[in-house]
C-alpha cells in the first residue's frame, strides 16, 4: 500500500510538472509513454515486431501537434514542417506491413498478423498523436498546459469517484463479463462528481467557459469509462492483471491512460469544435 502511494505521488508529480513546465517536456514525456504503450500492447497481443516501434516514432513526429513544437524549438522552415507532417511516410510503413507478412518465413495467419499490427497502431499509437495536439486547441494555437492538465484531472475524478461510489452504494453490475467490479451506480457517481470538478476547474482554467468545461467533462466521463472497459477486454483476453509494471502498484501505461487514450479523439474533436 505504501509503495503504491509513493509511486503514485512520484508519477503524478512527474506528469504534472512535464505538462506545466513547457511544451517540450510534455512532448518528450508522452513520446516515452507511447513507446512503453507499444511494448505493453505487444505483450498483450503476444506479437512483437520492430516495425511497430518505427511506425510509432514516425507517426508521433509527423503528427499535427509536432508542428507547433518543431517551430518553437527548431529553425525548420514551414515547407519542411509540412513535408514532415503530411503522414506520407506513415502510410508507406503501414503498407510495408503487408510485404513483411507476405515474405515471412513462418506461414502464419495473415489476417491475424495484420489485424494485430493495425490494431496496435490504432490503439497504442494514434491516440498519442492526438493527445499532443490537445494543448494547442485554442484560438491562438499556442501551448496551454492547463487544457491538458484539466483533462487529466477530469479523468482522475471520474476514476476515483466511480470507484468510491461503486464501493459504497454500487449494486447493479455495469458489464459483468468484462469488468465484474464496475457498477452502474459507480459510473453515474463518477459522472456526477466529474461535472462538479469541471465546474470548479472553470473558475481557475479560464480558456473555456463553465458550460464548455462541463461538456468536456461529460465526454471524458462517458468515453473514458468505455476506454477502461476496452482495456479490461484486452487484458481478460490475454489473461493478465496489468499491462505492465512501469508504475509499481499501478500497472503500466495502458493501465493508467486507458481512459484518456480512448477518449482522446472525442476530446480533440470537441475542443476543435468549441475553439
Amino acid at each position: 500500500m505504501l509503495q503504491r502511494a509513493i509511486s503514485g505521488i512520484i508519477f503524478a508529480t512527474i506528469l504534472i510538472s512535464a505538462i506545466l513546465y513547457s511544451s517540450l517536456t510534455f512532448y518528450l514525456l508522452f513520446f516515452f509513454l507511447m513507446l512503453v504503450a507499444i511494448s505493453e500492447f505487444q505483450k498483450l497481443s503476444n506479437y512483437k515486431t520492430p516495425l511497430l516501434t518505427i511506425l510509432g516514432i514516425v507517426s508521433f513526429i509527423s503528427a499535427k501537434g509536432s508542428l507547433n513544437i518543431l517551430q518553437s524549438y527548431t529553425s525548420i522552415q514551414d515547407q519542411n514542417i509540412s513535408f514532415i507532417t503530411n503522414n506520407s511516410l506513415v502510410y508507406l510503413i503501414l503498407f510495408f506491413s503487408f510485404l513483411m507478412v507476405l515474405f515471412r518465413k513462418k506461414n502464419n495467419n495473415p489476417f491475424q498478423e495484420l489485424g494485430i499490427i493495425f490494431l496496435t497502431y490504432l490503439y497504442a499509437i494514434v491516440p498519442f498523436t492526438i493527445l499532443i495536439a490537445i494543448p494547442f486547441c485554442n484560438s491562438t494555437n499556442t501551448y496551454q498546459g492547463t487544457t491538458f492538465l484539466g483533462c487529466i484531472i477530469l479523468i482522475w475524478s471520474t476514476d476515483t469517484f466511480a470507484y468510491l461510489t461503486g464501493k459504497f452504494i454500487g449494486k447493479h453490475k455495469l458489464y459483468e463479463k468484462i469488468s465484474p467490479n464496475k457498477t452502474i451506480e459507480g459510473s453515474l457517481g463518477g459522472l456526477l462528481f466529474t461535472l462538479i470538478t469541471a465546474f470548479i476547474l472553470s473558475h481557475y482554467f479560464l480558456q473555456y467557459t463553465t458550460l464548455e468545461w462541463l461538456g468536456l467533462s461529460f465526454i471524458i466521463s462517458i468515453f473514458g469509462g468505455l476506454g477502461d472497459l476496452v482495456e479490461s477486454m484486452f487484458k481478460r483476453a490475454a489473461n493478465i492483471k496489468d499491462s505492465g509494471n512501469l508504475i509499481p502498484g499501478h500497472g503500466g501505461v495502458l493501465d493508467r491512460f486507458d481512459s484518456l487514450l480512448f477518449a482522446a479523439p472525442f476530446i480533440y474533436f470537441y475542443l476543435q469544435l468549441i475553439s
